[in-house]
């Protein structure tokens, strides 16, 4: 029976030497396997920094404060029971149910991703972290916090953004991506 380990063979002193034989890595595995860290680690960052900055608003404004940084620009304590940017207000049980069907797409499309493509699981590590984040707080609070406020806009919060810019990043990842793949008409 072969078990990985060979005796090299019994030395003077009594002591005996081990060699251990490692199999070498699949290149094909250690690249899957920083995909998923890639996805995983943008996701957890997202989180993280979402229920963070979450957490220090709640602590420092009461529910409906703003706190002006510019004429444009504040911090408020919102609490939103709707979608991003309050659409679908009094929906909550139904956007529970949607985030988890979103999170679902999202890693199948991580699995399985319809272009091998950088900016593509950046995107999908994005969409997830700022999907988790506000489950979160749809579970834990009932509604979400939102606090970046621009004048004329709806507050937001860092999952909303992340949401949103880990769609641009597919969008923009679909189109150049699928230019670069095109041969050059006329040639």
């Amino acid at each position: 029976m072969q078990t990985g380990y060979r005796i090299a063979r019994l030395r003077p002193q009594g002591t005996i030497r081990v060699r251990m034989r490692l199999p070498r890595p699949d290149p094909e595995l250690l690249r899957d396997r920083r995909r998923h860290a890639a996805f995983l680690g943008i996701a957890a960052a997202v989180v993280v920094l979402d229920q963070i900055a979450k957490a220090v608003v709640r602590e420092l404004l009461e529910v409906g404060e703003r706190e002006w940084l510019s004429e444009f620009f504040a911090f408020s304590h919102v609490l939103n029971d709707g979608g991003a940017f309050g659409f679908f207000s009094g929906g909550n049980a139904w956007l529970t149910v949607a985030s988890l069907v979103a999170m679902g797409v999202v890693v199948l499309f991580h699995l399985f991703p319809p272009m091998d493509h950088r900016l593509v699981r950046w995107g999908l590590g994005l969409i997830m972290g700022g999907a988790v984040g506000n489950l979160l707080d749809r579970l834990y609070q009932g509604s979400v916090t939102d606090f970046i406020d621009f004048i004329h806009f709806p507050a937001f919060n860092v999952a909303d953004a992340a949401i949103n810019v880990g769609v641009a990043a597919l969008v923009i990842a679909l189109i150049f991506g699928d230019l670069r793949r095109r041969p050059a008409e006329g040639r």
